[in-house]
């Protein structure tokens, strides 16, 4: 497989708090990863330096890619705030243009996330839920080598987790894309990703296969529960 993204002796500081500390990860064209770990970790951050909407401290990332920059990335957080009085209908077309937005994939891409009853509303307006599937949405209408989705189906009814997981795992395979993607749900990241990283405190403690997990612990939940478990009698044996 092709490198598509190179991390060497990454390392973000706000004043003297270490975020992420001294990270070197290699990412694989097509490659699948979840980005675990407790809140405060550095999993944010460590997706907002690759996007470059966090400046780094110190260290280097790559991204090789002949794309442009607009096609380079695609993000879904959590939280989108916008002008008032702003739609998903005006958003869709500074996207993707006024001439692009009727065609026929953006139509489809609408009624997959389910984005029709709500196109002329207000998006300030929007229920947790229906901005979550909108933000999907615009991770992927530009069709972005590398998608990174931050708590994919949270906040959605189980109909839609299912639809919305099944529709990025065909998506992901059929178009070789690159998946980065923060989850705390193991289900979650057992249906989408091949890889694991764990971060504790911005250091990678666990970079494995979902192979190895698998063969090792069973599944990512109990692999999770596992490590949290050691931790906890870690902290009680210093004490």
């Amino acid at each position: 497989m092709k490198k598509i993204i190179e991390i060497s002796n990454l390392t973000k500081r706000i004043r003297k708090l270490v975020i992420i500390n001294n990270i070197n990860l290699d990412i694989f064209r097509g490659e699948r990863i979840a980005i675990l770990g407790a809140n405060g970790s550095g999993k944010t951050t460590l997706i907002e330096l690759i996007s470059n909407i966090t400046i780094l401290s110190t260290g280097t990332i790559k991204i090789f890619s002949d794309q442009e920059k607009l096609k380079r990335i695609g993000l879904q957080f959590q939280e989108g705030y916008w002008p008032k009085g702003v739609t998903p209908k005006s958003i869709i077309k500074y996207y993707v243009g006024r001439k692009v937005w009727k065609t026929q994939p953006i139509t489809d891409l609408i009624n997959i996330f389910d984005i029709a009853s709500i196109i002329n509303k207000d998006l300030n307006n929007l229920s947790g839920g229906e901005k979550q599937r909108f933000n999907a949405m615009l991770s992927i209408i530009n069709a972005p080598e590398i998608l990174i989705l931050d708590e994919l189906i949270t906040g959605l009814d189980l109909k839609m987790q299912v639809k919305l997981i099944n529709f990025f795992k065909t998506y992901l395979q059929d178009n070789n894309k690159t998946l980065l993607m923060i989850s705390h749900i193991p289900e979650e990241v057992e249906a989408l990703c091949q890889r694991v990283i764990l971060l504790e405190k911005g250091n990678i403690i666990h970079d494995k296969s979902l192979i190895e997990i698998r063969k090792e612990f069973g599944t990512v939940r109990k692999f999770m529960r596992t490590y949290y478990e050691m931790q906890e009698v870690d902290n009680e044996n210093t004490q």
